[in-house]
């Protein structure tokens, strides 16, 4: 019958007993053992596997002989040097963790780890929840949240607008400036830029994220620029409101809302900000002013971005990629378009002492008939200014109300209706003459 052949670990074992065994049936006096361990560990060894023979320490055969002498048959055998993730897992118990992550990608690692146990899958204690993070981290099945599973995996395409001026695209950056105590002030970036070209069309800093903020950009780059043919924007607030629909639609601009929680989508913008904060705003001082900051986005604009070679058009630079096309592109809006083209309808009711409001200010109509009267207003969408008013197609005199100057002035009463003759009217007199009746009675 054949032997069984010795694992390595086992090789090993039999190998360090060899080099140290006698020595466990030797009768050594005082002093010996470290002599005799010393003298060893002068020679050469060839343990198993090995090509080269080495020495060892004698304080590593001193640890052999110890651990032989404790008289455990796997002392002698090198512990291992097993590497990985969720080692107390066997393989079964691995797969089927892993395969109910596949299956409820949405699911916590706590989730997931609780359900094992209570199902007897798992031993409570056997693994941490972390442990079981890793292992999914490791196959690649992180948690996805219930937008990512409803989207589903969606295969990136790279695209781009045919010409310059077919497409822009609208963003906010948030920048965080700190000071010298530690604390954070927060800018924000509007920015446009053209998808065909990457130039940016516009480019302010602001303090807040408001739908007047972004038509002001907005406004300020269809003054200088021929108008795109699609405006791609975010979910953001400021990109929902009505102005924004109302104009676009005038103007002919189709209005595109990318899908939420997908910024992949967008990936033209995302690089562009990454390129801004990387050579401009993280270089920003923590006391930066708008004034400051505005300064600095339109230095590196007109000074590295738009004149450096863009590796996504070919070593072309954006500038030269935009300006060639604007003869192609289309006449530039005048202002009266554009102010046209911002008007808002609105309505409000004239109330019993003749004033309506608009925002937060009062207004005063002049006449006596449009009390209680509902008349149309136009606004302009920039900045909410009352532009004019109207009831039934007929202009309205309005102006602001002064409360304190009306004061002082003398009311004028409306005209009384002509009376004209009619039935006789005296309920007095009939009451009257009902009680004669009754005292005559």
């Amino acid at each position: 019958m054949k032997p069984p052949t010795p694992t390595h670990r086992e090789a090993v074992a039999l190998f360090r007993l060899g080099v140290i065994g006698d020595l466990l049936a030797t009768d050594l006096e005082p002093g010996e053992l470290q002599v005799e361990l010393l003298r060893r560990a002068q020679r050469r060894y060839r343990p198993p596997g090995a090509s080269r023979t080495r020495r060892y320490h004698w304080k590593s055969l001193q640890r052999w002989f110890y651990m032989a002498k404790a008289a455990d048959p796997g002392a002698l055998e090198p512990a291992s040097r097993q590497r990985g993730v969720a080692l107390a897992l066997t393989e079964e118990q691995r797969s089927l963790l892993l395969d109910t992550r596949r299956a409820h990608r949405g699911a916590s690692a706590d989730l997931i780890l609780a359900e094992a146990v209570r199902n007897g899958v798992l031993t409570e204690g056997q693994v941490s929840v972390s442990t079981v993070r890793r292992l999914f981290a490791q196959a690649d099945l992180a948690r996805l949240s219930k937008k990512r599973i409803e989207r589903g995996d969606v295969q990136r395409q790279r695209w781009q607008a045919a010409n310059p001026g077919d497409l822009w695209h609208g963003d906010v950056c948030h920048l965080l400036l700190p000071d010298e105590q530690g604390r954070r002030r927060e800018l924000l970036a509007h920015g446009l830029l053209d998808d065909s070209s990457r130039y940016f069309v516009g480019l302010q800093a602001r303090t807040c994220e408001r739908e007047e903020d972004l038509l002001e950009v907005l406004c300020g780059a269809l003054l200088r620029y021929p108008a795109p043919k699609a405006f791609l924007v975010d979910n953001g607030s400021c990109y929902r409101g009505e102005v924004l629909a109302l104009l676009c639609k005038r103007l002919g601009i189709r209005l595109i809302h990318a899908q939420p929680y997908d910024p992949e989508a967008r990936g033209k913008m995302e690089r562009a900000w990454r390129t801004m904060r990387q050579r401009c705003t993280d270089h920003l001082p923590g006391d930066a002013d708008l004034q400051q900051a505005n300064q600095a986005l339109w230095a590196w604009l007109d000074g590295d971005y738009h004149r450096r070679p863009h590796a996504g058009l070919m070593g072309a630079t954006p500038r030269r990629r935009y300006l060639d096309s604007l003869s192609r592109q289309g006449p530039v809006l005048t202002a009266q378009t554009l102010a046209k083209a911002l008007e808002v309808p609105a309505e409000r009711q004239v109330r019993r002492d003749g004033t309506f409001d608009v925002g937060a200010r009062v207004f005063e109509v002049a006449g006596h008939h449009l009390l209680g009267k509902r008349i149309q207003l136009v606004l302009d969408g920039l900045t909410g200014n009352l532009l004019r008013a109207s009831w039934e197609g007929l202009p309205v005199r309005f102006g602001p109300c002064d409360p304190v100057a009306n004061s002082g002035r003398t009311r004028a009463r409306a005209p009384r209706a002509e009376q004209k003759p009619g039935l006789p009217f005296d309920p007095i007199a009939a009451l009257l003459q009902k009680a004669r009746k009754v005292d005559d009675e």
